[in-house]
């Protein structure tokens, strides 16, 4: 017995071990772009460093001059319109088009899905160059928030994962529902959408993280500064022609990496069960 219980805690340090190891190598990078922001200039990267922030005041002197000086609040701006329009429009496009696929049955049904899975396959650069053409030549969305929000509206990962959810759904209450009267718009907006709750969130975060760390298809529709988005901008400082120090950097890198974080920590738990849960069963 003594044996058994030596042998699971050793195998439990080891599993803590190789956990904290973990959590180190991915935490640090976030504590030490802490610590420069939050140290006076050049002191964290210095011969003799501080592994620990040492001046508050200079950090809101940093991020105070990036978002005065660097145009940085115009950008951040543009990415809150960019992500929260995208995650809009990308919930209400795909939950409808997942109501369709999981509760309906019409001619060409599984093509439809089929091509939509094949989407996921194919790797999204193969879409740059004729989705670019597209909006830029025939729709002349060049530099607008159309050309930045509407090419990434339609999510087929987003579409599997609704479409899944919403099979589970108690075919009894559409069933009860269209009997006192509601129509098709009606099942989707007061049956399906209160019963994905967890799952439509989830997608709302995805699609958040998504767009807010974008920055191909922004760098490729909005060469137009006002239209730069805070990995644009980011992207921008970090070109050897325009001077902008290593404390600039990470203090842009350090709010852009803020509304993340914080969506995440507040609905962690919606991811967890929309990611966990398929749908009640009948």
């Amino acid at each position: 017995m003594n044996t058994y219980l030596l042998r699971r805690n050793f195998n439990r340090g080891i599993l803590w071990i190789f956990a904290l190891i973990f959590a180190v190598i991915l935490f640090f990078p976030i504590y030490w772009m802490v610590c420069i922001v939050f140290s006076p200039t050049g002191v964290p990267i210095a011969l003799n460093p501080r592994f620990y922030p040492s001046s508050f005041l200079e950090g809101i002197g940093k991020i105070n001059q990036i978002f005065v000086e660097r145009s940085f609040l115009r950008a951040y701006l543009v990415s809150f319109i960019y992500s929260g329009m995208s995650c809009i429009f990308g919930a209400f496009v795909t939950s409808m088009a997942a109501f369709e696929f999981a509760l309906y049955k019409f001619r060409g049904k599984n093509f439809l899905f089929g091509m939509a899975m094949i989407a996921l396959l194919v790797p999204k650069t193969v879409f740059l160059v004729p989705l670019y053409l597209f909006c830029a030549k025939d729709l002349n969305w060049l530099n607008t928030f159309k050309g930045l929000i509407v090419p990434g509206v339609a999510d087929a990962f987003g579409l599997f994962m609704l479409t899944e959810n919403m099979k589970g759904l108690p075919r009894d209450l559409f069933d009860a529902a269209s009997v006192d009267g509601a129509n098709h718009f009606q099942l989707y907006y007061k049956v399906a959408l209160p019963l994905s709750k967890n799952i439509i969130v989830t997608l709302i975060i995805l699609i958040f993280m998504r767009t807010w760390g974008n920055l191909t298809w922004p760098m490729i529709i909005a060469s137009n500064q006002q239209y730069y988005t805070v990995s644009r901008i980011i992207n921008w400082f970090n070109q050897p022609d325009t001077w902008v120090t290593t404390d600039n950097i990470m203090a842009a890198n350090f709010m852009a990496a803020i509304p993340p974080i914080l969506i995440f920590i507040f609905f962690q738990q919606y991811v967890m069960k929309g990611i966990a849960y398929t749908g009640l069963k009948e």
